[in-house]
């Protein structure tokens, strides 16, 4: 394979493996967290709102956790998520090429039961992401042997969202707009406020089924489908180049990652900043100035990936320090039973704010819904703790890994 050493992480004297393991589970709960914040605020919507739903609480403690979700969670935490999927997909396929006749076929059918588990997911909630990993991640099977160089180079061009940005400049000059799909979303938006506000569990279903092509539609024209795909290139990449095999060997490469990120992601918010200004000082409308709208999304989209490579180098640099490992090792709980806990966190949201559930949708307020998420997340993260005191696996990823291997695998722990 083709080699780029400058992402190689610095050799060094340690050999510990443990906290690679660890470090993995612990990036899989922060990015749980992550999720459960960004879609919490809202209401736990899956799609588009009307306006005034999202202008509605402007007041100062609403405007902060708005602002935050803005910069520091929307769409940064579901590329850290994909960037997981990645690499556990290079450590799966590598465990199963050594001891599988066939791993690329158990794999495909290992994604095909996460694709049917993301259905029935989807008919609740149609924000759903596993269909979308289902079928991306059997891309992956093609692309594990490409060089290190093609890997990085495609990672980059997609995590950037270059060939959206590509097609919508091509759509400016056809169309007049770079949306080139077209969408009614303030059609869209009443018809779903209506189904979460209104209607029941089954209405709510068949609004799900019939927002399907919005859900592919919307995954093509913001670039999330490549986006995303991009992250996983680049997760497969680190677990090639073991960058978590050892954090403490990979701890320079890590802080100039962190660095080059950090600085990235000050640079890219001060200029949507500024840009931001220049737009309310010539009194341009971005929504309809193409090239303007076209600009704040290519900023956007460059701090979203900038954001998320600077937590990918922040969370093994803080479990080198003590204090900071005792205090993130929590999160592993959760981050080994992630699919479980993604799947339940959109239960609890759907029954808290949905008419068939609570009926909370809209009473409650944004920075009222982010108390409610780090409520939620610090049960989840305790009851994950006592479940795998009592057993092997999750209760999803019990199901899921049986139906992999076609045998039921052992849940309940062995005394010691």
């Amino acid at each position: 394979m083709g080699n780029v050493s400058f992402l190689k992480p610095t050799p060094a004297l340690s050999t510990q493996a443990q906290p690679r393991i660890l470090t993995i589970d612990v990036l899989r709960g922060f990015a749980l967290l992550g999720i459960l914040y960004a879609h919490m605020i809202f209401w736990y919507q899956g799609g588009p709102l009307p306006e005034y739903v999202y202008t509605a609480y402007m007041d100062i403690p609403n405007g902060i956790v708005i602002a935050l979700n803005f910069l520091f969670f929307n769409a940064k935490f579901f590329s850290l998520f994909s960037f997981l999927f990645g690499l556990s997909f290079y450590i799966q396929i590598k465990g199963l090429v050594a001891k599988d006749a066939n791993p690329n076929l158990r794999f495909a059918w290992r994604l095909l039961i996460l694709g049917l588990i993301g259905v029935v997911h989807h008919l609740f909630w149609r924000a759903d992401i596993l269909t979308i990993y289902a079928s991306l991640g059997l891309l992956l099977l093609f692309a594990r042997n490409l060089s290190n160089r093609a890997t990085i180079v495609i990672a980059a061009l997609f995590i950037l969202n270059v060939p959206a940005k590509i097609i919508e400049v091509i759509s400016i000059y056809t169309q007049g707009t770079p949306v080139f799909i077209a969408d009614n979303i303030v059609e869209n938006g009443a018809k779903y406020y209506a189904a979460v506000t209104q209607g029941s569990f089954a209405d709510v279903v068949a609004h799900n089924i019939y927002a399907i092509q919005e859900k592919i539609d919307y995954q093509l024209t913001s670039g999330r489908l490549v986006i995303t795909f991009g992250f996983f290139m680049l997760g497969m990449l680190a677990g090639r180049l073991k960058w978590f095999e050892d954090i403490e060997t990979s701890k320079d490469f890590f802080k100039k990652v962190w660095k080059k990120a950090g600085l990235a992601s000050i640079g890219f918010s001060v200029a949507g900043i500024v840009f931001l200004i220049c737009l309310q000082a010539l009194a341009i409308d971005a929504e309809h100035a193409v090239w303007s709208r076209w600009f704040g999304g290519l900023i956007y989209d460059a701090l979203n990936a900038s954001v998320t490579l600077f937590y990918i180098a922040s969370i093994p640099l803080l479990m080198l320090k003590p204090k900071w490992h005792t205090r993130l090792a929590p999160l592993s709980h959760i981050g080994k039973m992630a699919l479980t806990s993604y799947l339940s966190q959109s239960l609890f949201g759907v029954i808290l704010f949905f008419n068939f559930g609570l009926g909370l949708f809209f009473l409650t307020s944004p920075s009222l819904n982010a108390v409610i998420c780090v409520t939620v997340f610090v049960i989840q993260v305790a009851f994950c703790k006592f479940w795998l005191t009592r057993f092997n696996y999750g209760p999803v990823e019990w199901l899921w890994r049986s139906a992999t291997y076609f045998k039921w695998q052992p849940l309940l722990k062995k005394p010691s």
